[in-house]
């Protein structure tokens, strides 16, 4: 029975190693349509979440204004569309102030009463003329009480006063811009630019630029951890990390051609939406400290942006698939802890070693005479002496 009790445990290891070595299975995707938009096909770019109200805001070319979704629930439920004077570029959420900031084509930031108490709620109530071509990027300062927005193509950075919407500066860095964030960590403004493939990083204080290379990236969107002071920037080819201390940084290859990039900090996540016009469009799934990557999700939505409910968690993007403009939206993977990664990863190779040094252990124990089976003793036969 000793030998079959050992093949049994090799069998048992094999097939627990090979399950663990399995992929997770595929994540089912959900929608919410835009009843504006039935049946077509929607143009959407940036996308916000008030984390406290529980509402998701998604700027909408195709309506041209900011689709309102109410996320109290793990599904998504569509409230209505707030009317922009242009269409919408970037967004940034003033908690604090109630109030959702709108970048818009013609150069304008707009204002929008987001307050579930107030009169003018989901209504437009000023617009903030920054003198470039366009306004698109933006991010927001608590502490400051500042909007940034970028001028993408006139290369210039407007400073809006967030309570008075009053323009306080102009940061010119003198190439096209992508994605502004302020960093609480350090108080600076870093930018990115795909033209200069550079990191630019502004003091609001003095208005004084530095920039760092970044050695073929290509730079557009970023996010950044302010309790680690690290960024994660989208490239034309790869993810990079960056230490916004001392510049160094780490490639990451599972995503490319990433747009915007956000980071929720009450699930320690960045998201970087991708949604390339040819091949799969996904969400990688980036996080800790230091950064690394966790996981991606292929939605095809084509979405350019992506937020992530930290009630529910839930991860949205915009749907820009033909005929179902809407939202598409997924569960938050589980993600393995360190160790099931590296059995995922060498999971086949390990099994096979450990069936292998199994079967040869088996062996040697079949073979060690301590173990062997005596011979059955035959009964001596009778010899019958003649009388």
């Amino acid at each position: 029975m000793s030998g079959r009790r050992d093949w049994g445990l090799a069998l048992v290891v094999a097939g627990a190693l090979g399950v663990a070595a399995c992929g997770p299975s595929g994540i089912r995707i959900a929608t919410t349509a835009i009843p504006t938009l039935t049946r077509t096909t929607g143009s959407f770019d940036d996308m916000a979440i008030d984390q406290g109200t529980h509402r998701l805001f998604v700027a909408d070319r195709s309506d041209q204004g900011v689709d309102v979704f109410d996320i109290s629930t793990a599904t998504a439920r569509y409230v209505k569309t707030i009317p922009m004077p242009s269409s919408p570029n970037g967004l940034a959420i003033a908690p604090d102030l109630e109030r959702i900031f709108v970048g818009t084509s013609s150069g304008s930031v707009a204002v929008a009463d987001i307050s579930t108490n107030s009169p003018t709620t989901n209504g437009v109530i000023d617009e903030v003329h920054t003198g470039g071509r366009q306004a698109d990027l933006l991010d927001y300062s608590a502490a400051r009480h500042r909007v940034y927005a970028s001028n993408g193509a006139d290369g210039t950075i407007t400073s809006i006063d967030s309570e008075t919407h009053e323009i306080r500066a102009h940061f010119d860095v003198g190439h096209p811009l992508e994605q502004p964030r302020y960093d609480p960590a350090d108080g600076m403004v870093y930018v990115t630019s795909p033209d200069a493939d550079a990191l630019f990083r502004i003091d609001p204080n003095d208005g004084s630029i530095k920039s760092s290379a970044l050695g073929g990236c290509v730079p557009t969107g970023m996010a950044i951890n302010p309790k680690s002071n690290h960024a994660l920037i989208a490239c034309k080819s790869f993810v990079m990390s960056w230490d916004l201390a001392s510049g160094k940084s780490e490639v990451f290859g599972q995503v490319a051609g990433g747009d915007v990039v956000s980071y929720y900090s009450g699930a320690d996540r960045f998201l970087v939406a991708s949604p390339l016009g040819t091949g799969h469009s996904v969400i990688g799934i980036f996080g800790g400290t230091p950064i690394a990557y966790l996981s991606t999700v292929v939605t095809d939505a084509r979405g350019k942006s992506a937020a992530y409910d930290e009630t529910n968690h839930v991860i949205y993007t915009p749907d820009g698939r033909a005929g179902r403009a809407g939202i598409a939206s997924f569960r938050a993977p589980a993600i393995p802890p360190p160790w099931l990664s590296f059995v995922t990863d060498f999971g086949p190779l390990v099994a096979i070693l450990a069936v292998m040094g199994l079967v040869i252990y088996v062996v040697a124990r079949s073979a060690d005479p301590v173990r062997r089976r005596d011979p059955a003793r035959q009964p001596v036969p009778r010899v019958l002496r003649p009388r």
